[in-house]
């Protein structure tokens, strides 16, 4: 319940911070993707009808908790996620900044997997930054989920288009085989 609460919220949030870092989304029905042109443009525009992350499904949750959290709940970060797609790593780094200056976002965690020093044999070659972060605003605080963690995904690209149907489902082998 506290994802769905939560899930508008992050998304507004993540569409002002995209706006100031020439961020882009998923084109929905594509592999192209978009910049939103203004605050308030309606994103069901047929030229560019945005795709965003839904909440992670039930049954990929229970899997995840039971096969990489020791079925500790408390370490299922993403149920509410989303991500921002990027041309430049100077633009990951304004998005980032955006993040770290908004006064409501609160940032827990983040993992640079664009580091050198990064060994992405562990994620098949797959690279992004995720943040794991709460948002404390006058919104989530009524709804009372200003503590729930969600995760942003930052990904160049080259990355993003890795994520393409025929890419993940590669990716859900590789994860199955490694028992995660």
């Amino acid at each position: 319940v506290q994802a769905s609460c939560m899930h508008p919220i992050l998304l507004g949030k993540v569409k002002s911070w995209a706006l100031v870092s020439n961020g882009m989304f998923q084109v929905e029905g594509s592999h192209q993707y978009c910049r939103l042109e203004g605050a308030g443009k309606s994103t069901n525009d047929s030229k560019c009808r945005l795709k965003f992350a839904k909440l992670k499904s039930t049954g990929r949750a229970i899997e995840k908790v039971v096969r990489s959290y020791g079925q500790d709940v408390s370490m299922l970060v993403d149920l509410c996620r989303q991500s921002i797609v990027f041309d430049e790593i100077a633009d990951i780094v304004k998005c980032v900044q955006a993040i770290t200056n908004d006064t409501e976002a609160i940032v827990i965690r983040v993992k640079n997997r664009l580091d050198l020093s990064y060994d992405s044999s562990i994620s098949a070659g797959y690279r992004d930054v995720a943040l794991n972060l709460r948002i404390a605003n006058k919104d989530s605080i009524e709804l009372g989920v200003e503590t729930h963690v969600c995760e942003l995904q930052l990904l160049l690209r080259p990355f993003a288009e890795l994520k393409s149907d025929e890419g993940h489902k590669r990716y859900v082998t590789f994860r199955n085989m490694r028992g995660e």
